[in-house]
C-alpha cells in the first residue's frame, strides 16, 4: 500500500499549482499577443500537455512510491549486513551452547558484551537472541539492557536486561523466516510498549549449518522513516522538475503558436487594405508562401497539403530546402509579378513540377516575397498523354500519320546532310473488309494488331499506321536493294496465317516504294508516289511490291481526272438515261425496259460506261451516281405509267450500294418521292453479290418487303451455289449474251438447261444480247420468257423510247384490227 505521507500531498498540490500557473500564464500571453482563447492557438499541443499532465500525476505517484520502496530495500540491505555480522560473531562465540540457563555460562557474558556494544550503533535500539523451548515457545537467550529514551542511562524498569528463558510474547512472521534460515525484516515500523521501531531477524547457524537461534535487532523507526522521506522527497522533486520542464516547453511552444496566430491575424487585418487585396487578387493559385531573408514567414493550408509539411514545420524553414537544386533561386527581390515553372521538393523527398507567380511587397518596412504555387503534375502528365495520343495510333501503339510524316521529314534532313538514300514504303492490308464483315471488327482489329507487332520488331525500319488498313514504313540510309529486302520481310510476316480465337485468317499486302532522292526530295512527294505504286500493286491477287515509276503517276492522274469529271458531271447533269426495251417473246410485246446510264462529256462526247463505271466504283462515286439513276428512272417511268400501265424499269444495282446498310431506307424514300409503285421497279443483282448467301438473303428479303422485283443478272457467268438459288427471293434470271451468241456451239446445251432451271424454281427467264431473228426464234422455241437486244431495239434516250413505245402500241392496235 502507498504510504499516506506529506510528499504525496505536496506533489499533487504542486502539479495542480503548476497547471494553474500554466493556465494563467497562457491567458496572459493570449491577451497580450493573440486576443483569442489560448488553447485554440495550439489545440493538439494543448491536448498533448493535458495528457502529459495526467501522465505525470500518475507516474509521479508511482515513482515516489518506488523511491520509498528503494530506500526500504537499501535500509533492509544495511540491516542485513549488520545482522549478518552480529550473527557471525555470536556463532563464533558458541551461542549454540546457551539456553534458558545461559546466565551461568561464561559464553553468556561474552555474548552480552557483544550485544551491548552493537546497541551503541546509531540506528540500533536493541539487540537480542531468541530460541524455542520444547513447547515451541520463543524465549530470550541474551537480551542486554536497552536505553530506549536515548538519555545515556538505564533508568527504567523496561530498560533492564531480560533474563534468559523469558518468554517472547511478540509475534512476527519474520521470526519464523529467520528460523528457516532466511534474513527477514518488517515492511513497516510498529509501535509497542517499548516504543516505535522496525525489527529485523537473522538466523544464527550452528557448526553443522542448522539454525537453532535467531538474533533480533530493533532499529530506530525515526531513522528508518527519515531514510524513506529522503527518498520520497528526492523522487518528488525529480518529477516536479521534469513536469516543470514540460510545462515550460509547452508554454514556449504555445507562445510560438500564438505568435504565429497573431502574425496571421495581423496579416489578415492588413489584407483589408485595398492595395493589398488588389495585389493578392493577381495571384489566384492553389497555395501561398510568404518568405523573407530566405526563410518562410507564412503559408496557407493548400501549400502544407501540397508539400507534405505542417504549418509549424514550414514556418522559418529555409526556402531553399523546398526547391530542387539548380531549379531556381527564390531569394532575390522582384518588383513586378513574374511567372515561371520550377521543381519543388516535398517533405518525403519527391520532386514535382510547379508553376510559380511571385512578387515582392513592402511589409511593415520589410521586403517580403509572396509566391503563389500551383502543382503542374497532373497537367504535365496530361500533356505527356496527349503527346503520346497525338503521335501514336490507339489500336496498334505504332506512330500515327502525323508522327510518321514528321519522321519522314527528319529522315530526309539527315539523308540530305549525309548524302544517303532513304525509302518510304506504303503498305495496304487487303482482305480486311471480308474479315470485318464475316467475323466482326473486333477480330479485324486483332489481325491489324498482330501485323503491327510483327512489323514493329523488324530491324532497320520504322513502321507506323497511316489510316485504317494502311501503314507506312520508313527505311533510313537505304538502297534500292535494302528497300526491296525490307518489303519482302513485311510480306513474309503478313503471308503467315494469323490465328484469332482459334481461327486461321489470311490477308495480302500491297506495297508501294518510293526512294529519296530519285522519286522526290520532300515527305509529301515521296509518300504520294509510294501510295501510287501501292495502288498499282493492289491489282495483283497475291502480296507483292512495286517501286514507283512515272507511268504509274500518269495512269493515276488520268483516273483522278476521271473522278473529277465524274463529280462535275453529276453536278452539271451531264448524265443521261438510255432505256433498252424488254420483249415478251410469245407475243413480242414490250413489258419493261432496262435503264442504262450514259455520260455526255462536254469535250470527249459520249463516254462508254465501261470506262467510267470502274472508276466510279473505286472512288465511291458509284453510290451518288446510282442514286441519281434510281431517282431519274423512277420519275421517268412514273410519267409513262398513265399510257403504258404494265411497264416496269430494271436498274443494275452496284455491289457497293447493295452492301450499304442504308440502301433499303434510301430506296423506299426514292420510290415515295417519285410516286412509283414498287412493283414497277426491278433491281438487277449479280451472282457475286450473293456469295455471302445469308447476308444476301437478309438484304433481298428487306428489298422484297418494299414490293420491288429482283433479277439475277448475267446468270451463268459467275459462281453461284445452286443449292441456295431456291432460297433467294428472285423473280427473274437474265441469261448472259455469251450464251445467246453461241446457240449453235457447245453452249447450245447450257442455254436450254438454264431456261429449264429458271422455270423449275418458279422464276421467269430473260435472254440478253438478242441480235437476230434466228436467236429470237430459237429462244422462243426453248420457251424463254423474255428477251432484250439490238434485234428488238438498241438503248434509246427517253424521248426516243416514248416514240418507240407509241409505235409498238400503234402496231399492236393495227394488228388487232386486221
Amino acid at each position: 500500500m502507498m504510504s499516506n505521507q506529506l510528499e504525496y500531498i505536496l506533489y499533487i498540490f504542486g502539479l495542480f499549482l503548476t497547471v494553474s500557473g500554466v493556465y494563467g500564464y497562457g491567458h496572459w500571453m493570449a491577451k497580450r499577443h493573440w486576443g483569442g482563447i489560448p488553447w485554440l492557438a495550439a489545440p493538439k499541443l494543448t491536448a498533448l500537455f493535458a495528457a502529459v499532465s495526467l501522465l505525470f500525476l500518475g507516474a509521479g505517484m508511482i515513482y515516489i512510491h518506488y523511491a520509498e520502496k528503494q530506500e526500504h530495500r537499501e535500509y533492509e540491505e544495511a540491516a542485513k549486513q549488520i545482522a549478518g555480522m552480529i550473527a557471525g560473531n555470536l556463532a563464533a562465540m558458541g551461542h549454540e551452547r546457551l539456553d534458558e540457563r545461559a546466565e551461568h555460562l561464561p559464553a553468556y557474558h561474552m555474548v552480552m558484551a557483544v550485544l551491548e556494544r552493537w546497541q551503541h550503533y546509531g540506528r540500533v535500539l536493541s539487540v537480542y537472541t531468541l530460541k524455542k523451548n520444547e513447547h515451541g515457545e520463543l524465549y530470550f537467550v541474551a537480551a542486554p539492557a536497552t536505553d530506549y529514551n536515548r538519555n545515556g542511562r538505564i533508568d527504567g524498569e523496561k530498560e533492564q536486561a531480560v533474563p534468559p528463558g523469558t518468554v517472547y510474547h511478540r509475534h512476527f512472521p519474520e521470526i519464523e523466516e529467520a528460523f528457516h534460515g532466511r534474513f527477514a525484516m518488517e515492511q513497516h515500523p510498529t509501535t509497542d510498549e517499548w516504543g516505535r521501531s522496525i525489527s529485523a531477524f537473522m538466523p544464527i547457524r550452528q557448526p553443522d549449518g542448522t539454525v537453532d537461534a535467531v538474533v533480533g535487532i530493533d532499529f530506530d523507526a525515526k531513522t528508518y522513516e527519515q531514510h524513506l522521506q529522503r527518498g520520497r522527497k528526492q523522487a518528488m522533486w525529480t518529477m516536479m522538475a521534469m513536469f516543470l520542464a514540460s510545462a515550460v516547453a509547452y508554454l514556449l511552444a504555445l507562445h510560438q503558436q500564438m505568435e504565429r496566430k497573431a502574425l496571421a491575424v495581423y496579416k489578415k487585418t492588413l489584407a483589408s487594405n485595398e492595395h493589398r487585396l488588389r495585389r493578392l487578387a493577381e495571384m489566384t493559385m492553389e497555395g501561398l508562401i510568404v518568405y523573407a531573408h530566405g526563410k518562410v514567414v507564412e503559408v496557407n493550408e493548400a501549400v502544407c497539403r501540397l508539400l507534405g509539411y505542417s504549418e509549424s514545420e514550414l514556418i522559418h524553414l529555409p526556402i531553399g530546402e523546398l526547391v530542387v537544386d539548380g531549379s531556381m533561386k527564390l531569394n532575390r527581390p522582384h518588383e513586378e509579378p513574374e511567372r515561371f515553372e520550377i521543381e519543388l521538393r516535398r517533405k518525403d523527398g519527391t520532386a514535382f513540377p510547379a508553376e510559380i507567380v511571385r512578387r515582392c511587397y513592402d511589409y511593415e518596412g520589410e521586403k517580403v516575397t509572396v509566391a503563389a504555387v500551383r502543382d503542374l503534375t497532373e497537367q504535365k502528365q496530361n500533356e505527356e498523354r496527349m503527346r503520346y495520343i497525338a503521335n501514336h495510333d490507339e489500336l496498334t501503339g505504332l506512330p500515327n500519320k502525323e508522327a510518321m510524316y514528321k519522321a519522314v521529314e527528319r529522315c530526309l534532313v539527315e539523308a540530305k546532310q549525309h548524302r544517303h538514300e532513304a525509302a518510304v514504303i506504303f503498305l495496304e492490308v487487303s482482305g480486311m473488309k471480308t474479315i470485318n464483315d464475316f467475323y466482326g471488327y473486333a477480330v479485324g482489329d486483332e489481325v491489324l494488331l498482330h501485323l503491327a507487332q510483327e512489323w514493329k520488331e523488324k530491324q532497320g525500319m520504322t513502321v507506323g499506321r497511316w489510316s485504317g488498313n494502311e501503314f507506312i514504313a520508313l527505311v533510313p540510309n537505304s538502297t534500292h536493294q535494302k528497300a526491296e529486302e525490307m518489303a519482302k520481310q513485311l510480306i513474309e510476316a503478313a503471308d503467315e496465317p494469323i490465328v484469332v480465337n482459334g481461327m486461321e485468317l489470311y490477308v495480302t499486302v500491297n506495297i508501294g516504294i518510293s526512294v529519296y532522292p530519285k522519286d522526290g526530295e520532300d515527305a509529301k512527294t515521296l509518300i504520294r508516289k509510294a501510295d501510287i505504286a501501292r495502288y498499282e500493286a493492289r491489282k495483283k491477287a497475291a502480296s507483292d511490291f512495286l517501286f514507283f515509276t512515272e507511268p504509274m503517276a500518269i495512269r493515276l492522274n488520268e483516273k483522278m481526272a476521271m473522278e473529277r469529271d465524274l463529280r462535275r458531271a453529276l453536278e452539271h447533269e451531264e448524265f443521261e438515261l438510255y432505256y433498252q426495251p424488254q420483249i415478251r417473246l410469245h407475243d413480242r410485246q414490250v413489258i419493261g425496259m432496262e435503264a442504262l446510264i450514259r455520260w455526255r462529256h462536254p469535250e470527249k462526247g459520249m463516254v462508254s460506261p465501261s470506262w467510267f463505271i470502274p472508276v466510279a466504283e473505286q472512288t465511291g462515286m458509284i453510290i451518288p451516281i446510282n442514286e441519281w439513276v434510281i431517282r431519274t428512272a423512277c420519275e421517268q417511268t412514273k410519267q409513262l405509267l398513265d399510257r403504258f400501265p404494265d411497264l416496269s424499269v430494271s436498274i443494275n444495282l452496284s455491289p457497293y450500294e447493295f452492301e450499304s446498310r442504308r440502301f433499303v431506307d434510301k430506296l423506299a424514300r426514292l420510290l415515295a418521292d417519285a410516286g412509283l409503285p414498287p412493283h414497277h421497279l426491278d433491281l438487277e443483282i449479280t451472282e457475286r453479290m450473293t456469295m455471302d448467301t445469308e447476308r444476301a438473303l437478309d438484304i433481298l428479303s428487306k428489298l422484297k418487303g418494299l414490293g420491288v422485283t429482283i433479277s439475277m443478272d448475267d446468270f451463268g457467268t459467275g459462281y453461284s451455289s445452286l443449292s441456295y438459288l431456291t432460297d433467294l427471293p428472285i423473280d427473274r434470271l437474265k441469261i448472259d449474251r455469251s450464251f445467246v451468241q453461241h446457240i449453235q456451239g457447245k453452249k447450245d446445251v447450257i442455254l436450254p438447261a438454264i431456261i429449264r432451271l429458271g422455270h423449275n424454281i418458279g422464276v421467269k427467264v430473260l435472254a440478253e444480247g438478242v441480235e437476230t431473228e434466228t436467236e429470237a426464234a430459237y429462244l422462243q422455241g426453248k420457251r424463254c420468257d423474255e428477251a432484250q437486244g439490238y434485234y428488238f431495239s438498241p438503248p434509246l434516250p427517253y424521248d426516243e423510247l416514248v416514240r418507240f413505245l407509241n409505235e409498238q402500241r400503234m402496231r399492236r392496235q393495227a394488228q388487232e384490227l386486221t
